[in-house]
């Protein structure tokens, strides 16, 4: 196995994890003498606040459209097929 393979490996393995079991490995980490030197140098984040990447806020920020978006976005498409190609769309 290469460095890059686990590292892949790791990130979908950590994907798949629950959020206890998130904070559980975290335990985990931080107890390991090597591995908690790598926690120690990670900025604070309060407990209270959730964590989301900045990506996905600029993602979020660019989405504009109507509320049921996510719900009605097949729709919203064949609308606008419909309209750019007629009723053969």
């Amino acid at each position: 196995m290469t460095a890059a393979f686990d590292y892949e490996d790791m990130h979908h393995l950590v994907d798949r994890l629950t959020p206890t079991q998130v904070r559980r490995l975290r335990l985990l980490v931080t107890q390991d003498e090597e591995l908690s030197q790598v926690v120690q140098a990670l900025p604070a984040v309060d407990a209270n606040e959730e964590s989301v990447p900045a990506g996905l806020l600029a993602l979020i920020g660019s989405v504009n459209g109507p509320e049921d978006l996510a719900e009605r976005h097949d729709d919203y498409i064949r609308e606008r097929m419909r309209e750019r190609f007629g009723d053969s769309a």
